[in-house]
């Protein structure tokens, strides 16, 4: 009896002590379900401009490298049926790049009698292998120097183009000018980008830190603040713009017009001096505003208007996510190719004309005389040459990057813009 009323005293304390323990492990583990997650960190005003500037830049840099083939094509489209014009002595015993390939001497026998362009002169320089860049027009191993002079190039169309660029040059070509694209868009895209925010409190009256990203704005705040960002961008970054343009034009000696991006910036300095790697900085400026002011005030917009769109019961139809960014850079990039098309063939056709050393081209005096001269030549719809393959290029571009400058932002806990 003994043994038994002590076995049943231990059982009742280990009951009594089950009973104790389990509100006490209860109450750990709601503490524990209370317990508040650590804060994300707070970002101070000048720490989080320097990740939107690096994170707008990052974005810009990947999609560039995807990219980068379907400007080849652009920019070979938008050269097409460019104006010929043969330069001075001076403007061809000015470049080495020259005097190595484009002087050709012939005699009077192979110029025909007549022609407005044509020289009488026994001995002739020929430029049209220079300074016309229609890289579907003209065969490499062709010689035939009275063909090209007397007679204008056609244009071909996309597809025969791209042939034509694929036999002649091979696969490689499609990513020329890839570094000073990249390098181009670590300097212009991150100010752009990283800036926006910046100048959307400074011009709603919040001050540099009053946006933090996230909030709503007017339409002319957005757009003010895309110019001002796409402007500062562009013109710090023109230099490697020039040399991106001169390096995916068509070369009829097979080789890149320059070898690197050291040797262009030499060649340049060399030939037109400081102001040369400035050359267009006008329509780039102007582009860059354009682009910059049409791609990121609608893609805010248009996200905006997205997420406060309610179904019948009062609830969001969209969240703050891939799929209000995938629709709004879509929207974004349409508007972007349609309203910079123009500006970027005249930026294109300007830049790609060889200086002389005091800054005369070959072709164009100007932006606006290059636009005019194309216009009276080609027809108005001239400026839209290579719509097509702009807007698969800014498309996807700006998908890829607003994307990817979103989800960085989430990442590190920065509000979306």
């Amino acid at each position: 009896m003994t043994v038994q009323k002590q076995l049943e005293s231990s059982a009742s304390s280990s009951f009594d002590a089950a009973l104790v323990a389990t509100p006490t492990t209860s109450a750990k583990s709601n503490t524990q379900e209370q317990t508040p997650q650590k804060p994300n960190h707070v970002w101070t005003p000048g720490q989080e401009l320097a990740a939107k500037l690096v994170f707008g830049g990052m974005g810009c840099m990947i999609a560039v490298v995807f990219t980068n083939p379907v400007d080849v094509i652009k920019v070979r489209l938008q050269l097409q049926g460019e104006a010929v014009s043969s330069p001075t002595p001076s403007l061809v015993s000015s470049s080495p790049h020259l005097t190595s390939i484009s002087r050709m001497h012939v005699t009077p026998a192979l110029i025909p009698p007549s022609g407005p362009h044509l020289s009488s002169a026994a001995s002739t320089v020929i430029s049209n292998t220079i300074h016309h860049r229609d890289s579907a027009l003209l065969a490499h191993n062709t010689l035939d120097v009275s063909s090209r002079i007397a007679s204008t190039p056609k244009t071909l169309r996309l597809i025969p183009l791209f042939r034509d660029i694929l036999r002649n040059e091979g696969p490689r070509v499609f990513m020329a000018g890839l570094a000073p694209a990249v390098l181009r868009e670590g300097v212009y895209s991150t100010i752009r980008l990283g800036s926006y925010d910046l100048f959307k409190g400074i011009y709603s009256g919040m001050g540099s830190a009053g946006f933090r990203g996230g909030e709503e704005t007017t339409t002319f705040v957005k757009i003010m603040s895309g110019l001002t960002s796409g402007m500062l961008g562009s013109t710090i970054a023109n230099p490697t713009d020039l040399i991106k343009v001169r390096l995916q034009a068509f070369w009829p000696s097979g080789k890149p017009r320059y070898n690197s991006i050291a040797d262009a910036c030499r060649s340049i300095y060399i030939e037109e001096g400081i102001p040369g790697l400035y050359r267009g900085v006008v329509p780039t400026a102007a582009r860059a505003m354009v682009v910059t002011a049409s791609q990121l005030a609608s893609y805010d917009t248009t996200k905006h208007w997205l997420l406060k769109l309610k179904d019948s019961k009062g609830e969001s139809q969209f969240r703050e996510g891939y799929v209000v960014h995938f629709v709004a850079s879509t929207i974004a990039g349409l508007v972007c190719s349609i309203s910079t098309s123009p500006i970027d063939t005249v930026k294109v056709r300007y830049m790609n004309q060889q200086f002389n050393a005091q800054g005369k081209g070959a072709l164009y005096s100007s932006a606006i005389d290059c636009a005019v001269k194309t216009v009276r030549r080609e027809g108005p719809m001239a400026l839209y040459k290579g719509f097509l393959m702009c807007w698969l290029r800014l498309g996807p571009h700006t998908m890829l990057s607003l994307m990817i400058f979103e989800k960085l932002r989430s990442f590190v806990g920065i509000n979306p813009v």
